[in-house]
């Protein structure tokens, strides 16, 4: 895999340079790096780098926006600006398939993964990528048409908080472009390759939004690894996420992602597989 060129760099942040551990932090799709504001504070211990993925907010110009296209992006990032030229990455729903294919491709460049709603398609969210454009008109009327204040009050009786500065971000993040680019590399990623990531592997689904079921499944696939020597790779469920649960409980996630970093045990609230 060939990386991008220089000039077409991901726009990112950096916080915590003076600490020796790098964790990047991949967001979901429509959303930006403003998705983890809230998470941020608690990850103050890690070297972080947050981008912006190609077609969103200010990488909107970097294109196109394929799975494997903004791969290679991050790749080129973790080379550049990541301690050692390694990162153990997060990803969570598109991100998490961004994080999936980076460590498929470069599993060099990956000290480990922790992902969560981006385990092989099936049920609900399998319909949405087999028909594109409903999820264009659904993410339209559901975000892009409504006042931002209406839609932010929608999405706190999901528990989720979000900052009004994220959802203007998402109403611009909301075109063809993303959903056309989106969706051909997630169709296409099923349980054989689950089976061959080399690294250090964690899922997680949120039950109130993931399909348990095949995150069974994918724990299974995850397990029967030949590379698997007992390093904790698995899958774990909360039980009240929904899920983009980073957004709804964003300390817990902080916990769980520093708990995974650092080989300790993950908070109460994650449930084993």
């Amino acid at each position: 895999m060939t990386p991008p060129p220089p000039t077409t760099s991901l726009s990112f942040t950096l916080w915590n340079d003076d600490k020796p551990t790098t964790i990047i932090l991949l967001h979901g799709g429509f959303t930006c790096r403003l998705e983890f504001a809230l998470i941020l504070p608690h990850l103050s211990d890690f070297h972080l780098l947050v981008p912006d993925l190609p077609l969103h907010s200010a990488s909107r110009h970097i294109k196109p926006g394929t799975t494997d296209h903004s791969a290679q992006h991050v790749a080129q990032l973790i080379r550049s600006h990541a301690h050692g030229g390694k990162a153990h990455v997060v990803g969570v729903s598109m991100g998490g398939y961004v994080a999936q294919c980076l460590a498929l491709d470069q599993p060099d460049l990956v000290l480990s993964l922790f992902v969560t709603g981006a385990a092989p398609a099936s049920g609900t969210r399998l319909f949405m990528a087999q028909w594109p454009g409903l999820t264009y008109y659904t993410m339209k009327m559901m975000v892009g048409w409504v006042p931002s204040w209406l839609y932010q009050w929608q999405a706190s009786l999901l528990g989720l908080k979000l900052d009004i500065e994220l959802i203007e971000d998402m109403k611009e993040n909301i075109t063809w472009e993303v959903v056309h680019d989106m969706f051909p590399w997630i169709l296409e990623f099923g349980l054989d390759d689950v089976r061959r990531l080399k690294v250090r592997t964690l899922h997680v689904a949120g039950a109130k939004g993931d399909d348990i079921g095949m995150m069974v499944r994918t724990v299974e696939a995850l397990r029967s690894r030949r590379t698997d020597r007992g390093d904790g790779s698995g899958g774990f469920v909360l039980r009240e996420g929904v899920h983009g649960w980073d957004m709804q409980f964003p300390e817990l996630f902080a916990g769980g992602v520093g708990a995974w970093v650092e080989g300790e045990k993950l908070p109460g609230e994650f449930e084993r597989l």
